[in-house]
């Protein structure tokens, strides 16, 4: 049958209109692969760390907020009171080619907010990457190396090479409590299958009373500067040298407690000046000569 003109030029121009409401229409937003998009939150960070933080925590690491949150990337289970938060620290590459990450963490209050009290400590971590093809993939986990310091502060880090071309994680962990304040030095090898505290529990570089003073009986100030200097033999790591200055008082307890007034008046200050030089003996650093004067509390 002959279909007549008017109604085939009617059709037509159904068809045309359809077809022009559907280009002038909004177009369908393009489809980003949740890959794509994870791959653009970490462009996006400001956290330097954050390409290696996704490679260890996975889905927990969030790159606009420049930390992990453990179990955040598993909403169905997670539980945001007393999770752990972990922050990438410092970062270096060792000779054969790793990567090193050096992540501190603290654990969330009940609310999940970041407010540890002065007795916890900063909990230290560190990873081995390598990166292959574009993809950092982890070599070696080292989880809770240490927990040192107080206020979920860990301390002060930075490298140091103490020998043999390998860099070794140097940190400066303090505590303070009723006037009295100290600092520890710990020295951590990432290059080692096992990671632990190289001085055993920390060696002493800074000691100090005079928050507690002069209502306490014996008062002192002293710090120590340090540095590598070559073994006298042969060792895995150089030696250790700590030089002392600083002084405190010669009061005792038992006689400020005989007559306080007199003792406050006629006491003295000795130096505590001194040099301790540490050796690594295979397993830790001990001291091999001098002495380290600095008043422990």
């Amino acid at each position: 049958m002959k279909v007549p003109a008017v109604l085939l030029l009617t059709a037509a121009t159904f068809t045309l209109a359809g077809c022009a409401r559907h280009e002038s229409g909004t177009a369908d937003a393009p489809v980003v692969s949740p890959a794509a998009a994870r791959a653009a939150e970490l462009a996006a960070s400001k956290d330097p760390y954050a390409p290696l933080m996704r490679a260890v925590f996975g889905d927990d690491y969030l790159p606009a907020k420049g930390h992990a949150v453990e179990g955040i990337g598993d909403p169905d289970t997670f539980q945001q009171a007393y999770a752990t938060i972990y922050t990438g620290a410092t970062s270096t590459r060792l000779p054969s080619g790793e990567t090193v990450l050096v992540v501190t963490s603290v654990a969330t209050d009940e609310n999940g907010d970041e407010n540890p009290a002065l007795p916890d400590p900063g909990r230290l971590s560190i990873y081995l990457l390598r990166q292959t093809a574009g993809q950092w993939n982890v070599i070696r986990r080292h989880d809770d190396v240490a927990q040192l310091g107080r206020m979920g502060f860990a301390g002060d880090l930075r490298w140091v090479m103490p020998g043999q071309g390998r860099p070794v994680l140097a940190l400066e962990h303090h505590e303070s409590g009723q006037g009295y304040r100290g600092t520890w030095l710990s020295l951590f090898d990432p290059s080692k299958a096992k990671i632990v505290d190289l001085t055993g529990d920390g060696i002493m570089t800074e000691s100090d009373s005079s928050g507690a003073c002069p209502t306490a009986t014996h008062c002192w100030s002293a710090r120590a500067t340090w540095r590598f200097e070559p073994a006298a033999s042969a060792a895995h790591y150089d030696d250790l040298v700590l030089t002392i200055t600083g002084d405190e008082d010669d009061v005792t307890d038992s006689a400020a407690d005989q007559q306080p007034e007199a003792s406050a008046a006629s006491s003295k200050k000795h130096s505590l000046a001194s040099t301790a030089r540490y050796a690594f003996d295979g397993a830790s650093y001990r001291l091999h000569d001098g002495a380290n004067t600095l008043p422990p509390f």
